[in-house]
């Protein structure tokens, strides 16, 4: 771990024991069908993977930032939909501003191609989005506008899933550092891919889909096997700067220069 040194390697060690024990009860709980018992202790994954994330932030100042900015609207999300329970719509907010910033994240690593690329880029995310969207309601009546904010959320989350998968290509050259950065935040995506499409199976009786008991059972297991890896990946992925032409000194570096 040559990324985390000095006291860091004391905390870095000690959050991820704690998503350790976490993650090992939530597969536990959820195993012995624990649901309403286990959702206050699946609740903690996101805001420990923050806290990791942030301890990057003086070395990686902008993208750090948004990493951490992005599982904190994570934790608001899980907030409403994994402890109340309810309000959705918020929820899936939430999870939508976490993609946005994810994306903010991607095209700062791709700004050496110009304000071209990243017009198109956003203009085509912005027409698929909004084509999808409106679509949605037709196609699950049932949802209303539920199924556009999710539709929204979703194809943007798959979205940046493919250009970080991109990216792991792009920064070859770039350093080791950099190259674990990009390939551990196309796997967070990855994994994250994985449990949302395990949320939809859980829910999708709202759809006229009906699953068996055993399925739902095996699908609410796997929800949480994907989700804190995912988030753990995403911490890990702050440790390094993706656009490497950022020509950012570390917090403090200032004050060491004056002494």
């Amino acid at each position: 771990m040559k990324f985390v040194t000095g006291y860091k390697k004391g905390a870095f060690l000690t959050l991820a024991a704690a998503l350790a024990v976490i993650f090992a009860a939530t597969i536990v709980m959820n195993a012995l069908r624990e649901y309403d018992a286990v959702r206050p202790v699946e609740f903690f994954i996101a805001p420990i993977c923050a806290a990791a994330a942030a301890l990057f932030i003086r070395e990686n100042k902008t993208e750090g930032t948004l990493v951490v900015a992005a599982l904190l609207s994570t934790t608001c999300a899980d907030f409403f939909m994994v402890i109340l329970e309810d309000f959705y719509l918020i929820s899936l907010t939430f999870f939508s501003a976490a993609q946005l910033l994810y994306y903010a994240r991607i095209l700062l690593a791709r700004a050496k191609e110009g304000k071209k690329y990243i017009a198109a880029s956003v203009c085509i995310r912005a027409a698929v989005s909004i084509a999808v969207c409106a679509a949605a309601p037709f196609v699950v009546p049932q949802a209303g506008a539920l199924a556009a904010f999710a539709a929204f959320y979703f194809i943007n989350l798959a979205a940046n899933c493919a250009e970080a998968c991109v990216l792991c290509v792009y920064v070859k050259g770039r350093g080791r550092q950099t190259i674990f950065s990009a390939i551990t935040f196309a796997a967070g995506l990855a994994l994250f891919v994985g449990c949302d499409v395990c949320v939809a199976l859980n829910v999708a009786r709202v759809a006229g889909i009906t699953l068996g008991d055993g399925a739902i059972y095996a699908v609410n297991i796997l929800i949480w096997i994907f989700y804190a890896p995912s988030q753990a990946a995403l911490a890990l992925s702050a440790t390094a700067r993706l656009n490497k032409n950022l020509n950012e000194e570390p917090l403090g570096a200032e004050k060491k220069e004056l002494r």
